[in-house]
């Protein structure tokens, strides 16, 4: 998803029709003034002042496109993705956690985000795809995970040893995962790594394996990616986005 907000105060939005006047607005208005404009811009675009500092540019609310979701390819997130991402940020990226913020502020900027784009206004509240129970990871379901990986040809993008150096990956605008980063993108949990199985990245070409492969395979698979991870990493764009942070709590002393 890119990053969804980092923290600068100050900034208020010159959008003021893009959410109905309500107090919900008013405070999603104000949450998104205080900390996701820096980096996504005051219209929502992903131009903020801030999104310079880093090598892939914050989420453009306005194209009501997501990666990070629990629904099928092409659908929109749900609320709870929305809040997952902003809660926990997105490892990896800009998107530092914003666990600052309370239950009632966290729900009234995602009501405001959502008003940037159409799509929204447009659709009926989707629903996240069916996560079945996982079975017991075991030596045989990882070894049979590597199966899975050849069979899905996941190393053309992310090579034989999911360092995202496979042979498509020169030609591709959004590069693939390094799957041996930890923690990944869309969450520390095996769960995690499974429900990007069935919804894919939108964006990117990270496609859907929902009913194209087995559940059973897609757990063996994401035991397997799990088993090649190692040590956490921060990136260029982690530490640019740390570093707005720090920026804003000296301007706030």
């Amino acid at each position: 998803m890119g990053t969804l907000g980092i923290v600068a105060g100050g900034l208020l939005l010159a959008a003021s029709d893009v959410a109905r006047a309500s107090p919900e607005s008013d405070l999603g208005r104000q949450v998104y003034g205080a900390n996701c404009a820096i980096c996504h811009g005051e219209q929502g675009d992903g131009r903020g002042d801030a999104a310079h500092h880093f090598r892939t540019a914050p989420r453009d609310f306005t194209a009501g496109r997501y990666k990070i979701r629990s629904t099928a390819s092409g659908q929109l997130p749900t609320n709870e993705d929305l809040r997952r991402s902003i809660v926990r940020g997105l490892p990896g990226t800009g998107m530092v956690p914003q666990d600052h913020l309370s239950e009632a502020e966290v729900d009234a900027v995602i009501a405001f985000i959502k008003n940037f784009s159409p799509r929204f206004a447009g659709s009926l509240a989707p629903e996240p795809l069916v996560i079945p129970a996982a079975p017991p990871s075991t030596p045989a379901a990882i070894a049979h995970g590597r199966q899975v990986y050849e069979k899905g040809e996941c190393h053309e993008c992310h090579g034989r040893e999911g360092r995202g150096d496979g042979p498509s990956a020169k030609d591709l605008k959004v590069k693939p995962s390094d799957l041996a980063r930890r923690p990944l993108k869309s969450g520390p949990t095996t769960r995690d790594l499974f429900r990007t199985f069935i919804t894919g990245l939108d964006g990117t070409a990270m496609p859907s394996y929902h009913l194209i492969l087995e559940d059973a395979e897609l757990w063996d698979l994401a035991y397997y990616v799990e088993s090649i991870g190692n040590s956490p990493e921060m990136t260029e764009d982690e530490r640019a986005g740390w570093h707005v942070v720090r920026m804003h709590q000296r301007r706030q002393r």
